[in-house]
């Protein structure tokens, strides 16, 4: 997926237990933007998907790279009151490896938005309270979308929230605001409106729609030969037609010269 104002990744709101309101203490900085409302990107189908349908209803390789997959299972079209969910900054073209991590977040002013000399002077926090989201997609540098360029290229951690999980820190009008972030020891997808598989299972559950694109395939290609069959039959009918009515005309001028 890309980056709207935001990226790719998906997350669901949660209580902050002790231990995660001091791991925010001791936390690292980044920027997080927003995406899933209104802009034309969908918070399912993310880099860490099980599952990938083109718009034939084809099936597509697995995205399971890392011994389990991720699926949001949520609407395609979510609205600001659906489920949360973010990406995180790749390089290059490359998809996250933090697939299925979860992350404590918080808004604060930093040199995105807010502080002293930063690019821009209004904050765009509204709550300094912490969300925890997990991570289903990426946002590559390399997209062709212009925003990834911008936020998405390495310059610092960079988080693109879904719709309501940035509404529940900060002002969608702002766009892009600050964020301290700390990865959390553990979580849970069911928490997270999130579903997953190993990839064992996944490659079995291919395996059946593998073979019946292949009985698709098989009966197709039969019908086609069957139906070349017909023709190739009514052409040799005609032919032979055309052979023998020649002929018959022929012995029969024959016979009238006599």
């Amino acid at each position: 997926m890309v980056c709207s104002p935001a990226g790719v990744l998906v997350v669901t709101l949660i209580g902050i237990t002790c231990s995660q309101a001091q791991a925010l203490a001791s936390s690292s900085l980044g920027r997080a933007t927003f995406y899933g409302a209104g802009d034309g990107f969908t918070l399912n189908d993310g880099s860490c998907a099980c599952h990938k349908q083109d718009s034939e209803s084809s099936w597509l390789n697995s995205r399971c790279e890392s011994g389990f997959c991720f699926d949001y299972i949520g609407a395609p079209r979510p609205s600001p009151g659906s489920g949360m969910v973010a990406a995180m900054n790749t390089a290059g073209l490359n998809n996250t490896d933090e697939c299925g991590t979860c992350y404590a977040v918080s808004c604060v002013n930093g040199p995105t938005r807010g502080r002293p000399g930063s690019e821009f002077q209004d904050s765009g926090c509204i709550s300094d309270k912490s969300i925890t989201v997990m991570i289903t997609d990426s946002c590559p540098c390399d997209h062709a979308n212009p925003d990834n360029k911008k936020w998405c290229c390495g310059d610092t951690t960079h988080l693109d929230l879904s719709y309501m999980a940035f509404g529940l820190i900060a002002n969608h009008s702002k766009g892009v605001v600050d964020i301290k972030f700390e990865k959390l020891a553990s979580c849970e997808a069911s928490e997270h409106g999130v579903n997953t598989q190993t990839c064992d299972k996944l490659q079995k559950y291919h395996a059946v729609y593998q073979a019946a694109d292949v009985c698709r395939a098989v009966f197709g290609a039969s019908i086609s030969l069957l139906f070349a069959g017909f023709v190739l039959i009514y052409l040799i009918t005609g032919i032979w037609q055309r052979v023998y009515h020649h002929r018959h005309e022929a012995v029969h001028e024959h016979l009238c010269d006599c």
